[in-house]
């Protein structure tokens, strides 16, 4: 089974400002917002804006389906507000991954 990207997560130093540009430059729309967290979801995937002063790293978010199938071995766990786990794992080059799972239709909407 090929793997399947969820989201493409960036940082960036202004979440109203970067929101903004993305969403004239792609046609995005606002999944959902915070203040350290725009969703934006485009034709194809979610672009996530994420503030740098809140998180630690840009990452690309890799789905999987079941929750055993994250792989708890390879790097640091974290559980998001709307119910999903994550597992982040640096590749040789210092790059992110996050492999993310999703409860199932009953998980908190952001």
């Amino acid at each position: 089974m090929k793997s399947q990207i969820d989201h493409i997560a960036i940082l960036v130093d202004d979440i109203s400002a970067a929101a903004e540009w993305y969403m004239k430059k792609l046609s995005a729309s606002v999944e959902y917002r915070d203040s350290k967290y725009v969703r934006l979801e485009l034709n194809n995937t979610i672009l996530a804006l994420i503030d740098r002063k809140h998180y630690n790293y840009a990452h690309i978010g890799i789905l999987v389906e079941k929750y055993e199938d994250l792989p708890l071995e390879e790097g640091e766990v974290c559980k998001h507000r709307d119910g999903s786990v994550g597992i982040y794992a640096k590749d040789p080059f210092g790059n992110y991954l996050e492999y993310i799972w999703y409860p199932s239709e009953e998980k908190e909407v952001f």
